[in-house]
């Protein structure tokens, strides 16, 4: 059985297969948040879309969103998940790691979701770095 990608040392089919196959079944943001990047790392660009708020119009950064799927990226880290302002929000702080043309890269990012009729939802987020660092 293969690792998920998502860091969790869980194995794929027990960890974020699960909320690929069916996104509701994540509980909280962090599992959803975990399932995004597994999803960027395996190319479930569909998935990514559908995981927006669709007051995002994600399918309309379809191709950027594809184009995100096809970098290198090779590690997360949880930093850290906090309460919104209500029971219907949530915030994950995370690291992600890549790869592009041989130099190791990472992105912080503080991530805001949204749960409505039960799913969560990715709706926005801010970079806690300028910019992506060199590692």
């Amino acid at each position: 059985m293969k690792k998920c990608p998502c860091g969790s040392q869980r194995h794929y089919k027990n960890c974020c297969q699960p909320i690929h196959r069916s996104p509701e079944a994540a509980k909280v943001p962090a599992q959803l948040m975990r399932a995004r990047y597994s999803a960027y790392v395996l190319g479930l660009v569909d998935f990514i879309v559908a995981t927006y708020h669709p007051s995002c119009q994600a399918e309309n950064d379809r191709q950027e969103i594809e184009q995100g799927t096809q970098t290198h990226w090779t590690k997360l880290a949880v930093l850290g998940a906090e309460d919104g302002h209500h029971t219907d929000e949530g915030f994950v702080s995370f690291k992600a790691y890549f790869e592009q043309n041989g130099e190791s890269y990472s992105l912080q990012e503080r991530s805001r979701f949204i749960r409505e009729n039960g799913r969560w939802y990715y709706i926005d987020g801010e970079f806690t770095d300028n910019d992506s660092s060199f590692m």
